[in-house]
This record gives C-alpha cells, sequence and structure tokens, in this order.
C-alpha cells in the first residue's frame, strides 16, 4: 500500500514538472506595411459587418468572429476597393479585377469591357496601375450600377451591357489621352448619381437626362476629387486631394463652401466622410489625420491622431469602425477605442 502510494506521489511530481516545462507557442503578430489598407466597409441588411482590403482580400464579421475570403477560397481579387449589398441581398465588390459577387456560397467574377488607353508614357509614369480596374460601385434606386474605374472614366451597367461614360473627362495628360480617375460615386436624395474625378475632373452630376460638371469656377475647391457623401440634411460634402486651396467643399444644392485647415479642418486630404448617428460628420485623410465636423466647428478625434484612414462605417450598436494603412481596423463605442487590427488574423 505504501509502495503504491509512494509511485503515485512520484507521477503526481512528473507530471506537474513536465506541465511546468512544456512550452506555450504564442502567435506572432502580422507585421503590416503602408500598402496594406482595410479600404471599404458595409454594414448589410442583416447587420453584417463587411471589410475589403487592398491585400487581404475580403472580412467578414459577426458575433464578434472575423471570418477572411481571399484568392485561396474562391475570392476572385485580394484587391478589394469598393463593398456594396444590391437590392435582391448580393454582395458586390469592386477589384482590380473588375467586379466581384457573393450570394453567401460562391464568389462570381465580372469582367469590365477592356478600353486600351495605353501609352508609352503611361507605362512609364504608372506601371502599377490598371485603368480598367473597378474603383467604386454604387445601386441606383431603379436598380442600375453605376462603376467607378482607374482610367477608363464610368461604366452604367443593367445587369447585362455595360456603358462607358465620361472617359473623356478631366486633364489630357502628356500623351494627349484623358486617364479619368473615377475615385467615388453616390446617389443622393433626388436621384441624381454624383462621380467624383481624381483626373482634374471635378465632379459630375446626372440628373438622368443630362451630365453637369462642377470645376473651381462653380466654387469648388479643388479639381481632383475623391470621396462623395450627401448629410442628413442633404449637403453633397466633397472630400478633395487637398492640392492647391483644396481641401473640403459643402454644396447645400446652390452655392459651395470651403473648409480647409486654415479654418479648423484637421487636413486637407479628405478620403472617407460619414455621419454617426449622433449626428456628427467623420473625415478621414491619407496624411494620418482624422476630425469630425459638430455645431458648426471642426474637432480633432486625437485616439486616433497619426492614423491613415480610409473607410468608417456604423454598425448596429452604433459603435463606429475605422479602417485604415497598415491594415489597421478600430472599433469606437463612444468612449474607449478598441485595436482589433491583429485579432481580425486570428
Amino acid at each position: 500500500m505504501k509502495f503504491l502510494l509512494s509511485m503515485l506521489i512520484v507521477l503526481l511530481f512528473i507530471s506537474c514538472n513536465g506541465q511546468k516545462n512544456k512550452s506555450v507557442e504564442t502567435k506572432k503578430p502580422k507585421v503590416y506595411t503602408d500598402a496594406d489598407i482595410v479600404t471599404s466597409s458595409l454594414i448589410d441588411k442583416n447587420g453584417t459587418l463587411w471589410f475589403g482590403t487592398s491585400t487581404e482580400g475580403l472580412y467578414k464579421y459577426v458575433d464578434g468572429k472575423f471570418t477572411n475570403f481571399n484568392e485561396i477560397n474562391s475570392l476572385c481579387s485580394n484587391q478589394i476597393w469598393s463593398i456594396i449589398e444590391d437590392d435582391k441581398g448580393l454582395i458586390w465588390l469592386a477589384t482590380n479585377k473588375g467586379l466581384c459577387t457573393y450570394n453567401g456560397k460562391i464568389f462570381t467574377q465580372i469582367s469590365l469591357p477592356y478600353i486600351d488607353i495605353s501609352s508609352e508614357w503611361y507605362k512609364n509614369i504608372y506601371p502599377t496601375v490598371n485603368p480598367n480596374q473597378a474603383n467604386s460601385i454604387i445601386q441606383d434606386k431603379k436598380g442600375i450600377f453605376w462603376i467607378g474605374t482607374s482610367g477608363g472614366g464610368a461604366y452604367k451597367y443593367d445587369g447585362k451591357i455595360f456603358e462607358n461614360i465620361l472617359a473623356d473627362k478631366g486633364s489630357k495628360y502628356e500623351d494627349s489621352l484623358h486617364h479619368n480617375v473615377i475615385q467615388n460615386i453616390i446617389q443622393d436624395k433626388n436621384g441624381n448619381i454624383w462621380f467624383a474625378s481624381m483626373s482634374n475632373g471635378g465632379i459630375t452630376r446626372f440628373d438622368g437626362e443630362s451630365f453637369k460638371d462642377f470645376k473651381n469656377n462653380n466654387g469648388l475647391s479643388d479639381t481632383m476629387v475623391r470621396y462623395l457623401y450627401q448629410d442628413k440634411r442633404g449637403n453633397i460634402w466633397i472630400g478633395t486631394n487637398g492640392n492647391r486651396n483644396g481641401g473640403l467643399d459643402k454644396f447645400d444644392g446652390n452655392t459651395f463652401t470651403n473648409f480647409n485647415e486654415e479654418n479648423g479642418l484637421c487636413s486637407n486630404n479628405i478620403t472617407v466622410i460619414f455621419q454617426s448617428s449622433d449626428g456628427k460628420i467623420w473625415f478621414g485623410s491619407d496624411r494620418a489625420a482624422i476630425c469630425y465636423y459638430e455645431n458648426g466647428e471642426f474637432k480633432s478625434f486625437e485616439k486616433l491622431a497619426g492614423i491613415s484612414i480610409r473607410t468608417i462605417t456604423e454598425d448596429t450598436d452604433e459603435n463606429i469602425w475605422f479602417g485604415g494603412r497598415k491594415g489597421s481596423l478600430w472599433r469606437y463605442d463612444g468612449e474607449k477605442l478598441n485595436d482589433l487590427t491583429q485579432l481580425k488574423n486570428e
């Protein structure tokens, strides 16, 4: 009996000692660079969050868990620039390979018609830019899709036929060709479609019959436009690249009001605009600054100072999500800011 008890004590000691010496493997944080960007976001009709990235493909966030889709598991492209949900619940992605749809089970690629606007000058200056890349996408109230490209203007798509538009807008470059980059598209409350040109085309409004351009002579501060957003009062906010005297413009339907760093704006470069449910209008920048507009003044959001922000959205619990360079993804509940950058990789 004493022998058995002694053996049991020895085995217990060996077991405990082995557990102490057992190494625990920890996962190393992923190293991100400025090329790794959370580019776009969407909250769908079911409250599910989606995040597009420039290198990691697509993330789905539901019930506190991230699911990643990439080219290894059938995603059309790892480079995503815009996300929408259509009137049938289908997820659409604007990618460097055109469009990609997701029905909850299968990804389907839809290539844009190829437009050859290449030249020796273009190849030397922009060797990595694909002019047929889809930068932005919306679906209007009639079910028509509008797609912005990275050099070929825009497309109107009825689900069957692509119609190229705005390809000859903006500046002519050294090769005597237009390379109109449509960075962003929105539809306003009156049904007008607005297009933002990064190729000095300013903004263009389509009322269903004709196109009207707005440039410096109309009151726009900069003709290189990155982002468009309509607030709850119906004002159109225009985020520019921040060249010359450019910055942020507000269009009330008649006149433009210009804002820049001299009157409190956090950066003249505006990459994203979003109004949260509390009425604040948020402005993100690629120059590592973020602020919001409230009660007639701009206020810097110091909690994210030094972070380049490219997308902002709000979930059903009124948490605000910020995505940007270096793979960054943050959630803000109004008081605490949580960094979820590495969590999405677990």
